[in-house]
């Protein structure tokens, strides 16, 4: 299985960011993010590739180069720095999520690499 390709959709609610040197709890976030495989040089380590959130609004991880000042790119590195982060519950959570999904990926990929064995093994036999 590519690692690199692999992602899974964490939902988070009551979100909360850090603003002004303090966990903001008057603003709280509720969406998906999308955490995606940080390759095979960091097995089982994860970034949030995207997010959208409830009302419809997609964020995407911000180029560096542009828009860099932007409000949605700035909100996005909050939620994002969240997220990614596992000191938090929401990042302790996401990382469970994570290794969960990921280990269920490739016992279904091992499961069809044998499945196509077998039956090219049938087909040989035939």
């Amino acid at each position: 299985m590519d690692h690199d390709a692999f992602s899974c959709d964490y939902s988070f609610d009551e979100l909360t960011i850090n603003l002004c040197d303090r966990w903001e709890t008057g603003l709280l976030l509720y969406g998906r993010a999308e955490l995606t495989s940080a390759g095979a040089d960091y097995e089982g380590e994860f970034y949030v590739s995207t997010i959208r959130l409830d009302g419809g609004a997609r964020l995407a991880r911000p180029n560096p180069l542009a828009q860099a000042g932007s409000f949605e790119a700035e909100l996005f590195r909050r939620i994002a720095a969240v997220i990614e982060d596992d000191r938090t519950t929401a990042g302790r959570d996401a990382a469970e999520l994570f290794a969960y999904e990921l280990e269920q990926s490739k016992e279904r990929d091992y499961d069809r690499l044998r499945r196509i064995k077998r039956e090219d093994r049938l087909e040989l036999m035939a």
